[in-house]
């Protein structure tokens, strides 16, 4: 049932599963189609049946699976979804799908983890239905959910659901193995530990072709490596074996591993690298007579004596002899009574509790919603808005163009003109003809020389490029 719940189910998604697993094992899905998320609802019906089962979600459709009646609805025909609480129970929801003119109500949503992961996906898929998303039920837990994984997930336009990233975090040291197993395929020994010399530096130890020292940050989820060492690092090391760390001294300093000293030694042995064993006796790896100081022998003697006594003590507790034990049928009537109402108050409070928690969670979450949407109105907004400078930034840049394509135009005609204007002068000056000198001299213009307007060689009769000198 791994495909319905993925590999790291919750309670609740192991309780629903193993109530409805007949149920589900008849449904078939397409080939195409991957689920996303399940949980358990109502639907209420307009002939006012309740029908129990399952709400599903997948790559492509919304379901709704019980023993009675089997719907299926795709993306694009939900225009609106409306959650809100259930009028029954205010510990659950109450879902409304909006498909063309009819509505859909489903209720008996528990509200938890799951139920809003289910609603953010539903909410995802409505809006963009092709963008592929991430979930509890279709991610690997094998492979942690790091920070190069999660580039390259937002890289690829990829959605995480945020009850993912929750339950992805299995703390520092499940988490620091998952990303280091991942670039040590092959290692041998992923360990926590750390190595000191002047300061103590790193937090997790890898042994693949040789011992490489990391240190990994929770928050930022990264792993940087410190250190890199071949075996011969270590020959001639002495290795101190504790109840269950290992600690490796050579002359630069020391490699603590939290566990797995004693594989370690045998990947050493192996390699034909020579170490000693530091021979203890068996109370010396004891914690607390570990270091050899007095005082620390003394409080762990004390504390594990008094263990010792407290379970003696438990072990051989006087019970009560049987006359203790008689009292006359009143008392017994008596003290059942107050018993009883004891209880009665004491549920009454537990009740009471569980109902204010439960309307202080569904208020965090009511808040969490509006943050939410507020968020995502504002982010509209910034998008919104950055598209209208980049509209007005194109607009100004489109009316710039225009204004040098004019300018250009404006200056080629110019030039154009220009050019007629010279060309014109040009051929005006290239057209002046003077029949003989005496025409010449009339127009003011004797001596013409030669390439000036109205030279000729008729003009220049002893050929010295000068006409009418004479």
């Amino acid at each position: 049932m791994q495909k319905w719940i993925g590999k790291r189910p919750t309670m609740g998604q192991k309780a629903l599963i193993s109530k409805y697993e007949k149920l589900l094992l008849n449904e078939h899905l397409t080939s195409t189609e991957k689920i996303l998320k399940v949980i358990g609802a109502e639907c209420d019906k307009q002939s006012g049946r309740e029908l129990d089962g399952v709400l599903l979600l997948t790559t492509e459709n919304i379901l709704f699976i019980s023993k009675r009646e089997h719907m299926l609805y795709k993306y694009s025909q939900i225009s609106d979804i409306n959650i809100r609480n259930d009028g029954k129970d205010k510990s659950e929801w109450q879902l409304t799908l909006t498909i063309g003119r009819s509505k859909r109500t489903f209720d008996d949503i528990k509200k938890n983890d799951d139920s809003q992961e289910f609603i953010e996906i539903l909410e995802h898929k409505i809006i963009n239905q092709s963008q592929e998303i991430l979930t509890t039920v279709t991610h690997d837990f094998d492979y942690f959910l790091h920070a190069e994984r999660l580039e390259d997930l937002l890289a690829d336009e990829i959605k995480i659901t945020s009850f993912l990233m929750k339950r992805d975090d299995m703390g520092n040291t499940k988490n620091g193995e998952r990303l280091l197993q991942e670039k040590h395929k092959d290692s041998k020994i992923i360990v926590e530990g750390f190595y000191q010399d002047t300061l103590k530096k790193g937090n997790f130890i890898v042994v693949d072709n040789s011992v490489l020292l990391y240190e990994y940050d929770n928050k930022e989820r990264k792993a940087k490596l410190i250190k890199k060492w071949p075996f011969m690092f270590f020959s001639n090391a002495v290795i101190d074996h504790f109840a269950i760390k290992t600690v490796i001294n050579n002359t630069e300093g020391k490699l603590v591993l939290n566990s797995s000293g004693k594989t370690f030694t045998e990947i050493l042995a192996k390699d034909n690298i020579s170490f000693k064993i530091k021979k203890r006796k068996l109370y010396q790896k004891i914690l607390g007579f570990r270091s050899g100081k007095w005082w620390k022998k003394a409080i762990a003697s004390l504390v594990y004596l008094l263990t010792f006594l407290m379970f003696i003590g438990m072990f051989f507790e006087e019970k009560p002899s049987e006359t203790d034990t008689i009292k006359t049928s009143t008392e017994i009537s008596d003290s059942e009574k107050t018993k009883e109402t004891t209880r009665l108050a004491e549920e009454q409070r537990k009740q009471e509790e569980a109902n204010r928690l439960a309307e202080e969670q569904r208020k965090q979450e009511e808040a969490n919603r509006l943050a939410e949407e507020q968020r995502k109105q504002e982010e509209a907004n910034r998008l919104a808005e950055e598209q209208r400078k980049q509209e007005e930034a194109n607009r100004l840049a489109e009316e710039q163009r225009k204004q040098e394509e004019a300018n250009r135009l404006a200056e080629e005609q110019r030039k154009q003109e220009e050019a007629n204007r010279i060309a014109e002068e040009r051929q005006q000056q290239t057209y002046v003809y003077y029949k003989n000198c005496d025409q010449a001299r009339a127009a003011g213009a004797a001596p013409i020389h030669r390439g000036e307007p109205g030279y000729a060689k008729h003009l220049d009769r002893d050929g010295d490029g000068i006409g009418c000198d004479r």
